[in-house]
């Protein structure tokens, strides 16, 4: 792995995660209250490690990519769509099965904690749709599984990366979930040797889960959406 790719790890730890909670010290002195903490110090610390990140890579080469062509932008820009597919339906199985092992809960505590903090302040969709899939996609999948996968089959690269990118979350009770989605995210990677694919499926997952927000949508209308995306993806596997 080149130096800098090591400088996009160390950025992701210390700018987008432990300095969202320095920020949130002095925030706390003014008397906001704590959607407000969470919002303004995850966009800040989230754009700030981003841009951070990409001033890093620009100019590196893709470490999937090689000296592969990637695939032609229309397509993947359809795979990326694609993505969500086989993302909800990728988690859906990781789901039936952590219940099935060990009984676990089929709502994260994480993404209810984040749904409830946007219901009240809605500008922290800018960090968990866009900037957060983005920058996930940039050190899980290009910096972290991009250089396993040229040391290692795609399955090791892909678990490995995954776990980390579960572990992440700090949402043990579901990492299988997680590492499934990652699996996913990385196949999509692979498949088009365009990070963008794997971001654009990233930003639309997270878009899903968070549209009881954007449109105002009850809990039971949305799992009935994921049932018939379930079975869309399902009719287009069996063309397929």
């Amino acid at each position: 792995m080149s130096l800098r790719y090591w400088f996009v790890i160390i950025t992701f730890v210390v700018v987008a995660q432990l300095f969202s909670a320095v920020l949130a010290i002095p925030l706390y002195a003014l008397e906001l209250d704590f959607g407000d903490v969470i919002t303004i110090s995850t966009i800040s610390s989230f754009a700030l490690g981003l841009l951070i990140i990409w001033l890093l890579i620009r100019k590196e080469s893709d470490p999937v990519r090689g000296n592969e062509p990637p695939m032609h932008i229309g397509w993947s820009l359809l795979l990326g769509f694609g993505g969500l597919f086989a993302a909800i339906f990728a988690q859906n199985i990781a789901f039936q099965l952590q219940q099935l092992l060990y009984d676990a809960p089929v709502e994260s505590e994480n993404t209810q904690m984040l749904l409830d903090i946007m219901t009240e302040n809605v500008w922290l969709l800018i960090a968990v749709v866009i900037l957060g899939p983005i920058l996930e996609e940039l050190v899980f999948r290009q910096a972290i599984f991009g250089h396993l996968y040229k040391k290692m089959n795609f399955f090791w690269a892909a678990l490995i990366s995954s776990v980390v990118f579960s572990a992440i979350h700090f949402d043990f009770t579901h990492i299988l979930v997680y590492t499934a989605v990652g699996f996913v995210f990385a196949g999509l990677y692979v498949w088009s040797k365009r990070i963008i694919v794997p971001i654009i499926a990233h930003v639309l997952m997270n878009a899903f889960a968070s549209l009881p927000i954007l449109l105002d949508i009850d809990i039971e209308d949305l799992e009935e959406m994921e049932e018939n995306l379930q079975f869309i993806f399902g009719i287009l596997g069996a063309w397929m």
